[in-house]
């Protein structure tokens, strides 16, 4: 007996293979440009990216070196930060010393000859103390006179004599050097009035 083969049939099946295999490629060239096109991009992105790096880079070295060559500067610059916070608090809390200063030893000059400010306080809200010391007794007491006078007391919203004190000078033996090298020291507590108020 003679065999045939049959081409006919199996023709069928490679006709199905071949169609598969010609979607599967024209899918693999649209998935191809595609993923083409995604690396071209990520390809651009990443040296974009880099040229920005490298910018920021050499932005940082030139921070850098302009802090290192000016670091004489930048300490300079706290130094004087420093004094600035220094002088605002000191504006803050100054008692403004000098016209009270002033307006005190004129009244001392124009009360006694023998009267001299010893030492003297005033903070910020003018309260102060003072001690005035004398040669002698007669000079004392013109002091004390003058300072219950209406023109000492204008200087003052109060005042007060705080203690007296007696000293005498070491190494005199006779009555007549102890009573020469006395010192008479009264001590005032009070506070002045402001500049302003004070009658001119």
């Amino acid at each position: 007996m003679k065999k045939r083969l049959n081409l006919f049939n199996r023709k069928k099946r490679f006709d199905f293979f071949s169609a598969y295999a010609n979607k599967v490629k024209q899918y693999g060239s649209v998935i191809g440009v595609i993923l083409f096109l995604v690396f071209i991009f990520t390809i651009i992105q990443t040296i974009a990216v880099r040229g920005q790096v490298q910018s920021l880079t050499k932005s940082k070295q030139k921070y850098l070196a302009l802090l290192i060559n000016d670091k004489d500067i930048e300490a300079n610059t706290r130094y004087f930060k420093g004094k600035q916070t220094q002088l605002l608090k000191y504006e803050k809390d100054d008692a403004n010393f000098l016209p009270y200063y002033s307006v005190l030893v004129s009244a001392l000059s124009s009360s006694s000859q023998s009267a001299t400010l010893d030492s003297i306080e005033i903070d910020k809200n003018r309260d102060a103390t003072f001690i005035v010391k004398f040669k002698d007794y007669d000079g004392m007491v013109q002091f004390l006179k003058y300072v219950e006078s209406e023109e000492f007391l204008n200087n003052f919203e109060a005042l007060s004599m705080a203690s007296l004190n007696l000293s005498r000078a070491s190494g005199s033996t006779t009555k007549v050097q102890s009573a020469v090298n006395k010192n008479y020291q009264l001590q005032f507590k009070g506070r002045f009035k402001e500049i302003n108020d004070q009658p001119r």
